[in-house]
């Protein structure tokens, strides 16, 4: 019985040791530095249409409401698309205000440009738009 009860004690003690918690140093898995830094991307969530957004600072987004004044494509402009990235057109107004009714169209015909916040710039002629993004290019 004695023998048996050594045995017994003489197995927890060694468990016991095999259990130790805190790992050699050459046994800690090293993580690069690439998997250690994440990336945030922060979206204005208080902005109610996401959609319009850019999707990053080095560029910019297009909303076009009603007919286009110049026959040439807005999507063909050089000096449009060399920063903005996505363009949306709708026809009317009316339309655009049903679809984005929290969004201020401030006339039949606009052009709405957008970051990746929000609202940049609007303006009723193509000239404005093309004058603002000379001076305010993309990021």
């Amino acid at each position: 019985m004695q023998k048996m009860v050594w045995s017994m004690i003489a197995s927890l003690i060694l468990l016991a040791a095999c259990q130790n918690s805190e790992p050699k140093k050459n046994e800690v898995k090293q993580t690069p530095e690439k998997l250690k830094q994440t990336v945030e991307q922060k979206t204005d969530s208080t902005f109610p249409y996401p959609n319009l957004l850019a999707e990053n600072a080095q560029s910019y987004s297009l909303l076009v409401i009603g007919e286009e004044d110049d026959k040439t494509p807005i999507e063909k402009d050089q000096k449009i698309i060399k920063n903005v990235k996505n363009i949306l057109s709708l026809p009317t107004k009316e339309m655009a205000q049903k679809v984005y009714p929290k969004l201020s169209v401030k006339s039949k015909s606009a052009y709405i440009l957008f970051d990746n916040n929000g609202v940049v710039y609007q303006s009723k002629n193509l000239n404005e738009l093309t004058r603002f993004l000379q001076e305010n290019p993309a990021k």
